[in-house]
């Protein structure tokens, strides 16, 4: 572009203005001379693009008899500010309000994404989702696991827990929160591994809700939901080699394993969801509990004998590799929750766990060695377990085998 001539004068009618070319210790100056009220005012800037610009801004606005004074408006400013308005009028915003909402939008990114983030928001949280009543759920949802060809303990469990929330929590799924669930389990006056079989139900009907869209992708509600920490060792509850022979008899084939290794060689229920066929050692007859899989984290492994009767139950389960235990945690207390209910057995929080230890001390008489089978210190084993069952208990209790 060639370089004006200055002074350079620009006339609009019977206005002008001029700007002036003033170098400063060697760096371009261009300065806007005008006069306004009868007095003459000065504006500079170093690119005289800009102040061309302005220049025309003040033409425009002295034509149009604008107050051009500091703080007003010029004329691309204004139509910014239309077009503005124009906008923020389909939302019905004031245009400070969304100015503002999207500045904090854009803080809270760290970067200018505020529309990609609406756009994920909008995708997790559709605007209008469809009103779903918790009864109607629970119907569909119960209709849609027997299509599946689920069993009839596991189906009868999932009906016991979820209808009984719909015929309480009279809402929209889309409106129960974890507040809603806990009143109601409040209300039930159950037992804390009763409360949590009833929480893993409802938290698998949730589930099926956000598949279905009739929650959002990402609700969390039921996290919200106090539930019993399953590993840890609560009062000493026992079965008896009855209770045990009904519960064998009712679990299938993916829990079968699991029941028999808590009750026969007391691993954790933790442990045992880790364990893979590949720690079963028929040849050696143990357990290989790793490192890593114990509940305490940095001890070492252990090896725990697999008895002769927890070998008869297994043997016909065992698999090259694979987890013992298939399937989720949830799964696996309402699993057990079915079991139970199947074989007319209270379910016992850790009683698996429990009875091996009790049943185990009776019959070797050495709490050092049951301690060490247990993953669990002498001291706690004599003071909990010690004299909790007899010795001809012991004998029945490890006698249990297949037919």
């Amino acid at each position: 572009m060639k370089t004006p001539d200055f002074p350079k004068e620009i006339k609009r009618g019977s206005v002008s203005v001029t700007i002036y070319k003033t170098p400063s210790k060697g760096y371009p100056l261009y300065v806007l001379a005008y006069y306004q009220d009868d007095r003459r005012k000065r504006e500079y800037n170093a690119d005289y693009q800009i102040l061309l610009k302005r220049a025309n801004e003040f033409l425009d606005d002295l034509i149009a008899a604008r107050p051009v004074e500091a703080g007003a408006l010029n004329s691309g400013e204004r139509s910014e500010f239309m077009r503005a308005k124009a906008i923020v009028a389909k939302i019905n915003q004031p245009l400070d309000i969304v100015a503002r909402h999207y500045v904090e939008a854009v803080k809270i990114l760290g970067n200018d994404l505020v529309i990609e983030a609406a756009r994920e928001y909008a995708k997790r949280h559709p605007a209008k989702l469809p009103p779903v009543k918790v009864a109607d759920l629970v119907t569909e949802f119960l209709d849609e696991k027997k299509k599946q060809g689920r069993s009839e303990r596991h189906l009868e469990t999932l009906k016991s827990h979820c209808k009984r929330s719909g015929d309480v929590v009279c809402m929209n799924i889309g409106s129960v929160t974890a507040a809603d669930v806990d009143l109601f389990l409040d209300s039930l006056e159950i037992g804390a591994r009763t409360r949590d079989n009833i929480v893993n139900s409802i938290n698998t009907l949730f589930e099926y809700a956000k598949r279905k869209r009739y929650l959002p992708s990402d609700h969390d509600e039921l996290s919200r939901v106090a539930r019993l920490d399953n590993d840890h060792d609560g009062p000493i509850e026992i079965y008896t080699p009855e209770e045990m022979k009904a519960l064998l008899a009712a679990a299938d084939e993916s829990l079968l394993p699991f029941i028999a290794i808590g009750g026969f060689a007391g691993l954790r229920s933790s442990e045992i969801q880790r364990l893979d066929w590949q720690d079963v050692k028929f040849d050696s007859d143990c357990i290989i509990v790793q490192k890593g899989k114990v509940k305490q984290r940095g001890k070492s492994r252990r090896v725990v004998p697999m008895l002769p009767n927890l070998k008869n139950w297994l043997k016909s389960f065992a698999q090259t590799n694979g987890p013992i235990w298939p399937h989720s945690k949830p799964y696996l207390y309402e699993a057990l929750s079915t079991v139970a209910i199947g074989a007319k057995v209270a379910w016992k929080n850790n009683a698996l766990r429990h009875s091996f230890v009790s049943y185990r001390v009776a019959q070797i008489k050495n709490i050092p060695q049951v301690a060490y089978e247990s993953g669990n210190s002498p001291q706690i084993i004599d003071s909990n377990y010690r004299e909790l069952v007899t010795e001809p208990d012991a004998k029945k209790w490890f006698a249990i085998c297949p037919a």
